[in-house]
């Protein structure tokens, strides 16, 4: 158990350093941010709302379709539709939404997320440093 636990801690490692990421700390990770993403009837849908009003602009990318959805946005505040037929093969984790956003207080940060079945609790939000 603790070899298994041990590669997998590497395997996480190894992957934040591959894509250079750092985890933002929690004191400058303030609830500014609601983001959803619910899946129904062949659309996704996807909302993004800053309620400090500090983002600047925001990129929203798609991971995982055969073709990936990537749309910039001049707001902090997105609600977008994007078709996506059926629910994925493998589940939606091979499907994760990244959001790159610019902010006037905690400057440039990503933020993942999931998209989940409508009704379903919604995803953990993952937010770290380019």
């Amino acid at each position: 158990m603790k070899a298994y636990l041990a590669a997998a801690v590497g395997i996480v490692a190894v992957v934040a350093v591959l894509l250079g990421l750092a985890a933002v700390p929690q004191q400058d990770n303030p609830d500014y941010f609601e983001i959803n993403a619910t899946y129904h009837d062949e659309t996704i849908f996807v909302s993004f709302r800053d309620h400090s009003d500090g983002t600047d602009n925001v990129s929203m990318e798609i991971l995982g379709m055969a073709e990936t959805f990537r749309k910039t946005y001049e707001s902090g505040h997105i609600e977008e539709r994007v078709p996506f037929l059926g629910p994925p093969k493998y589940g939606w984790g091979a499907h994760p939404i990244i959001f790159e956003v610019s902010h006037q207080t905690l400057g440039e940060i990503n933020i993942k997320t999931e998209i989940r079945d409508t009704g379903q609790p919604a995803a953990a939000v993952i937010f770290a440093r380019p």
